[in-house]
């Protein structure tokens, strides 16, 4: 003879799949919440100020193709979040002139960033002799001569970001900052006029 199921007796399964479910539905509401509130925003990078101090062929070198070159640049970083603390390391400057490098790295400290923070970093690059094609020189002549010199700013390193007691991985950071200088022939030593939108685009 077969069993017959007692009505009601599924209910406390029932009733426990239910309970199980509506508590999964809440912690992925509260985990929702809780990313949207605290999720890390990538930090702002804008150049405020550029000095030349130097950017001509190295005459004095028995080589021709090599440029002297020594800048500072005043880069402001700002984090636009007001929850999460962000983590710089391991950053590197370079200047690239027609997408070829016209200093070594010149690396900068690490550096914590407050939430809602600004930052102001001005690093010194540059070097007495930098190998360059001749194309790059002689259109470094002609850009100085008409007044305009494009450049591209490269910033590269790692970032983590903190909120509360809550720390992220280390991701990678890549910064790029395409420049047009107002920069003539003889107009070294100071800062130089920006020709185009400092901001940065940033990648992490």
């Amino acid at each position: 003879m077969d069993k017959k199921e007692v009505p009601g007796s599924s209910n406390p399964n029932r009733f426990l799949c239910t309970c199980i479910i509506l508590l999964l539905i809440l912690a992925g509401i509260t985990a929702l919440v809780v990313y949207f509130v605290y999720r890390p925003s990538k930090p702002h990078f804008s150049v405020a100020r550029l000095s030349v101090f130097a950017l001509t062929n190295n005459v004095s070198s028995q080589y021709p193709n090599l440029l002297c070159t020594s800048m500072q640049f005043t880069f402001v970083l700002n984090n636009p979040n007001d929850r999460v603390g962000i983590f710089y390391d391991r950053l590197s400057v370079y200047v690239y002139y027609h997408n070829e490098p016209i200093t070594p790295p010149a690396a900068l400290p690490p550096i914590f960033q407050e939430p809602a923070g600004t930052v102001a970093l001005s690093p010194v690059v540059g070097a007495p002799s930098v190998p360059v094609s001749g194309d790059a020189l002689t259109q470094l002549t002609a850009d100085r001569a008409y007044g305009a010199v494009g450049l591209k700013v490269v910033v590269l390193g790692r970032v983590r970001f903190k909120s509360g007691p809550f720390k992220s991985g280390w991701s990678m950071l890549y910064v790029r900052c395409d420049l047009a200088v107002g920069l003539k022939k003889g107009g070294t030593g100071t800062a130089v006029p920006l020709l185009t939108e400092a901001k940065c685009p940033v990648e992490t």
